[in-house]
This record gives structure tokens, sequence and C-alpha cells, in this order.
């Protein structure tokens, strides 16, 4: 066996190049740049007012009261996508409106809560400063300035910065592509007759699920009989980055992904890992493509997925690889009572003073879903090792939206 580090060090050093793609940019929401985006302008595009009011020279203004107002002559207006086509001249001013191009000549806006008009003129009372409430182009930044690097997920401000420069597509990487086989003669699908000898199968929906909540794009799903030449035929004919078995990865008579795998000119790369649940993890390569074989237990299936596959995931759609975590205290003592590292399932709270709190639940068999469905988490104790109560420990998180740590 190996250790936990050990089988992910091969995991990262096996992960192949993400696949990258031009994307419209409202496609391309929730996924991750594949490249660095410099700005094609600058914004502001061009030096407008950010108020209401009116457009003017500072050197007409002097120091002027409601008492004794600057007087000065309208000569236009500069309204938002209609500017003002002359020049401000001494001794006058033009309507300006939120957004619109300040006029040459003018070099400050005054807001019209500090004006009044009285007939061709406005009469202004109160000026704080030159270039008052003016937006300079530029100001945010210039043509060229870096404005979104490589590895950031596009989101609605994201997306709304690219539209704003005018950017219509986008370099992004592309969601991994992934492919389920569930193998086992006693499975059947949920709401299907069920004999006595049968089984409902939870690990399809279940790793369907955790796949497209990783952001993946799952390709196709299939259940196989514990049949060498079925095992075969289906890995045969699944084509994806990732493909993930589940079941027949032991060392029963009827566990032939292993063999499978080999047959159809996959690499191994690992088997079996020194951790509970989930020890007979098998992985292989062939190309592009690296094949899991998760245990059939349900529990052991997820979290083989969440600690390994997942992070593959995330690496190939552009993601740093890696996990979800925070920092929590036990709550009561939890400890590890067997000979190799446990992924315990856990839940987290919160104490009064804001932090978080870990428990973990009594049921931790490897067949018990009720131990996942009621934590969202885990943590990772050695062989023997015990946290008392108020002690911090690392929490893996369940949710498969949430971003990697960065550490």
């Amino acid at each position: 066996m190996i250790s936990i580090d050990e089988a992910i060090a091969i995991i990262k050093d096996n992960i192949p190049p993400p696949a990258q793609a031009e994307c419209p940019l409202d496609l391309a929401v929730g996924r991750y740049l594949a490249e660095d985006i410099r700005a094609p302008e600058p914004s502001p595009r061009y030096t407008n007012s950010a108020m209401d009011g009116y457009g003017v020279r500072w050197a007409d203004l002097g120091e002027p009261t409601p008492e004794h107002p600057a007087t000065l002559a309208l000569i236009g207006e500069s309204r938002a996508g209609l500017p003002f086509a002359g020049t401000v001249g001494a001794g006058q001013a033009v309507r300006i409106s939120t957004g619109a191009m300040l006029p040459a000549g003018a070099d400050t806006v005054i807001r019209v809560e500090d004006t009044r008009e009285e007939g061709p003129n406005v009469l202004i009372s109160a000026a704080n400063k030159m270039g008052q409430d003016v937006r300079l182009r530029g100001e945010e930044f210039a043509e060229g300035d870096l404005l979104l690097r490589r590895g950031v997920r596009i989101a609605a401000p994201q997306a709304a910065l690219l539209a704003a420069v005018g950017l219509e597509q986008v370099r992004v990487f592309s969601p991994g592509k992934v492919a389920l086989l569930v193998t086992g003669s006693e499975l059947v699908a949920t709401g299907a007759t069920i004999a006595a000898h049968q089984i409902r199968d939870s690990n399809m929906t279940m790793l369907r699920a955790a796949v497209q909540e990783s952001g993946a794009t799952l390709v196709s799903c299939a259940r196989v009989s514990d049949d060498r030449q079925a095992t075969i035929d289906a890995i045969g004919q699944t084509a994806a980055e990732i493909i993930i078995c589940t079941g027949g990865v032991s060392v029963g008579r009827h566990d032939h992904v292993k063999e499978a795998a080999e047959a159809n000119g996959f690499t191994p790369l690992f088997w079996r890992v020194r951790q509970k649940p989930g020890k007979p993890l098998y992985l292989a390569r062939k190309g592009r493509t690296l094949l899991f074989g998760l245990p059939g237990n349900p529990v052991s299936a997820f979290m083989c997925f969440a600690h390994y596959v997942r992070p593959l995931i995330g690496a190939l759609s552009g993601r740093a690889f890696g996990w979800p975590t925070l920092t929590a205290r036990a709550a009561e003592e939890i400890a590890n009572r067997g000979g190799r590292p446990n992924m315990l399932r856990v839940r987290t709270g919160r104490d009064r003073e804001g932090g978080y709190t870990v428990s973990s639940g009594e049921k931790q068999g490897s067949h018990m879903l009720t131990s996942l469905a009621e934590g969202d988490g885990y943590v990772i104790l050695g062989p023997g090792q015990s946290l008392r109560a108020g002690e911090p420990i690392l929490v893996y998180s369940y949710d498969f939206r949430t971003e990697p740590t960065r550490r």
C-alpha cells in the first residue's frame, strides 16, 4: 500500500494538460480563464461627468456663495449618448448628465443642487475644487493594463468587466469530461423491481451528482455486470478524460476492473492506499485518460471521489489542485482507533466567538450513507490519533462548488 500523500503526488504527476477553447462570453460564465486578459481600451473610455449638473471652467468660478453666485452663460447640453459638440469658453457652461462626455474646455462639474437657472444663465452658489465630479479617461485602467489573470473564474462581475471592454469571446479551460461505470451484478436501478438478493444502485446517482457538482461534463454512465469480458468491453467502449469505475477493484474472483483496464492498454499507477475507507483504490493511465477504480461501498466510493477525483476534475477545468478546507475545533473527543489513517465523516458548527466546531458521527461504516448525508465534511486522523475537545483540526468540505483553499 502507498500513503495518501503518495497517491496525491502520483495523481498530480499524471494530470494531462487542460483542454482550452474559445467561448462566447455568455457561455463562459462559471468557467476559468485560460489566458491573461489585458484591456483593449481604457476605462472610462472618455472623460465624463459623475453627476447631473453643469460643465464649467474652474477659472470662471472664483469663490461663489449663495449670496454672491458665479453667473455663467448656458450654451448647450451634454447628454449620455448625445455629447455637446462645441467648446466651453470663458464665462460659459453646459448642462451635463451623469455619464455624459465632458465638453472640450470644461474641467469641472457643478452639481445641480448647487445651482439655479435664470433665463439664459446658470447661477453657481458653491464649488469645492477644480475637477470635482469628473471621471477622467483611463482613471480606472489604461489600455494594455492587466484586467483578469489566467485561472480566474468568470462570474457575473468578471463577465460584466469583459463586456464593458467589448470582448465577445474569451479563451477558457474546457470542463473535464468524465465517464462513469458502475459494476456489480447485484445492483438494480432505483425504482426497478428488486429481489431479496439485490441492492439498489446508489453509486450511480451519487457519483453522477458529484461529477456535475464538481463542474465536469458527464459524457456517459452505465452499469456493468461482474463479468470479465463485459468489463473489458465497457472500458474499451468508453471515451473520456477521466473514467470512474466503482466496484470490482478488490481481490475477489469476480473483481475484474484492474484486469479489464490493463487489457485495454491502461498502465497501472497504483493500487491500494493506506487509508480507511477506500483502501482498494486503483489508478491507471492511457494517454490523456486516467481511470479510477473506486471501491463499491458507497461511502468508500464517495470519500475516494472527494479526496482524489474532485481535485483532479478541478485541475482539468483550470482550478488549483486542492480541496475546500477550514480549521475547526473539536466539539468533543474525536478518535481513530484503527491502524490506518481514517477519513472520518463530520459535521461543522459555530461557537459563540464565531469560529468553527466539528463533531464526528457515530455511524462511520463504509456502507452507511447516513454518515455522508448527516455530515458536511471529513477530517483525516492518523492511526491511533485522537483529538481532545477544543483542539484544532483541518476539515475538508463536501461542498464541491467551493473553490479550493489557497494555502
